[in-house]
């Protein structure tokens, strides 16, 4: 644990350069060391914890004067920025803030993922009491005091104030976290002083927002990867879940776009990153999108074979499907297995500490030719006509996606025109998936044509109808790509980074 000295001077400068309302936190912090001291039976509680739950509850709204709709996890981001070190306190109280509004997916954030065992439930718990304090002062009024009463190790909370019964009504919303990780919510009793107000606004927005730091060419190339990648592993837990439920075929392929993103997001950041832990990231990710693959490819096959009136193909689709079923499984068990765990826990390290990272280079020192040079490799395809052969297709599909991804890296930078940029290459690379499915599929019904000869032969013939219309039609969506006015645009992007 660092010194309470050093974290009191780290939150001061956070307060003030984010034009924090001290009213609301002070409020807020205080509520928290109430609780906190009213639990500190807890023997896995050092007084260092009890320095970070009040730095956390300082700081649950430093991202508020950023970006209020999503504060919680533009507060953790400037956390960590400002951290003067990669150290477990740090991690915690970005923990803290990007948890304690919002349903609290844990399970989602790269802060908790990145700690060990202890220091996680520790985070969690911390969270928890920052939640509920936060809700104790959701009128903004700093009005509703509390009382504590332990009784046989659940809390008695009685509160007073004019506003008392909203706020306490929010704090034992909020307790939803408490329940997990410290025990049953605490028992609420009200007794309001004066005009009990029963609506009133939640959180005020800022009417002078702060602008992104991150959305300038200034920023270190390192830090806005971080940044990135952090989102991408939110997005990369929250399909995992969705996929272990199976309720809905778009889950896997959701995962796999979440791994694609990653491991474009680790080859652009090459240049910056520390090379091992990068390349471990990248295998385990890699190791994950071919355990995907092999779902989403027969989902995609079933729903092509299902959607189709053509009789015969039963006994196919009924094989594709028990092999589909099969492969979830596979997926499923290393969704779940400890490997995937330690690999999760090594990617977040990577996205949360700046270890390791070379943070000089500017993100306009990078961008501009990694953007170009993407953009070129995908027009290398185009040798006065496109290819013909499937293979050439494939790798241009997968240049596509290069570039697709380098300017979504940028995407804060660049903001609403990326749109006129990343719409034609969308729909490119929507036309060359479409054929890319029908190669896919004849490599995976090839091992069952004995099932239905006939039926699988009609079935391949209409396929192959349709990859002859989407070839023909291919030209006329790469033309806008190949155009000056594309290429004039992205210069002129490129130019403002």
């Amino acid at each position: 644990m660092g010194s309470a000295t050093h974290i009191t001077d780290y939150v001061e400068t956070l307060l003030t350069e984010y034009r924090v309302d001290r009213a609301h936190a002070r409020q807020v912090a205080d509520h928290a060391l109430t609780l906190f001291d009213a639990l500190q039976a807890n023997p896995s509680w050092s007084s260092e914890a009890r320095v970070l739950v009040e730095a956390g509850a300082l700081l649950h709204n430093v991202g508020l004067t950023t970006d209020p709709p999503e504060h919680h996890l533009v507060g953790r981001d400037i956390v960590l920025r400002h951290a003067p070190g990669d150290t477990t306190d740090h991690l915690i109280i970005a923990a803290i803030v990007a948890l304690h509004r919002r349903k609290p997916r844990f399970q989602l954030e790269p802060t908790v993922l990145c700690l060990n065992k202890r220091s996680r439930k520790l985070a969690l718990q911390l969270a928890a009491i920052v939640r509920v304090a936060d809700g104790f002062d959701y009128s903004q009024t700093q009005t509703t005091k509390i009382q504590v009463l332990n009784r046989n190790g659940r809390l008695s909370l009685v509160a007073t104030g004019p506003h008392a019964a909203v706020d306490s009504e929010r704090a034992l919303a909020k307790a939803d976290l408490w329940e997990r990780v410290i025990g049953p919510r605490p028992e609420i009793v009200v007794q309001s002083e004066g005009t009990v107000v029963e609506e009133v606004p939640g959180e005020d927005e800022p009417t002078d927002t702060l602008p992104y730091w991150y959305a300038s060419g200034t920023v270190p190339f390192a830090e806005l990867g971080r940044i990135v990648l952090r989102r991408q592993i939110r997005r990369l837990q929250q399909t995992a879940r969705a996929v272990k439920d199976d309720e809905t075929i778009e889950a896997v392929h959701d995962l796999r776009v979440a791994t694609r993103r990653i491991r474009a997001a680790l080859r652009l950041l090459s240049p910056v990153a520390p090379a091992k832990a990068a390349r471990r990231a990248t295998v385990a990710v890699r190791t994950l999108a071919r355990q995907a693959s092999a779902t989403r490819d027969r989902d995609v096959l079933l729903h092509d074979m299902t959607g189709r009136d053509m009789s015969g193909l039963e006994p196919v689709i009924e094989a594709i499907r028990a092999e589909r079923m099969a492969a979830h499984a596979e997926l499923v068990n290393y969704l779940s297995a400890k490997q995937y765990e330690r690999e999760l826990r090594a990617l977040a390290q990577l996205a949360c500490f700046s270890e390791g990272w070379d943070n000089r280079p500017r993100v306009r020192d990078h961008a501009g030719s990694m953007l170009y040079a993407h953009y070129e490799a995908l027009r290398s395809y185009d040798r006065d006509g496109l290819p013909e052969d499937e293979a050439s297709l494939h790798a241009m599909r997968i240049a596509g996606k290069r570039l697709r991804y380098a300017l979504e890296l940028v995407s804060d930078i660049v903001g609403e025109r990326l749109g006129d940029l990343l719409q034609p290459l969308i729909d490119f690379q929507d036309h060359l998936g479409a054929l890319n499915d029908i190669s896919v599929a004849r490599g995976l019904l090839a091992p069952h044509t004995d099932r239905a000869p006939a039926a699988v032969a009609g079935y391949l013939a209409a396929r192959e109808a349709e990859w002859a219309a989407l070839r023909q039609e291919l030209p006329e969506c790469w033309n806008v790509l190949a155009s000056s006015t594309y290429r004039n645009h992205l210069l002129t992007v490129i130019g403002d980074l």
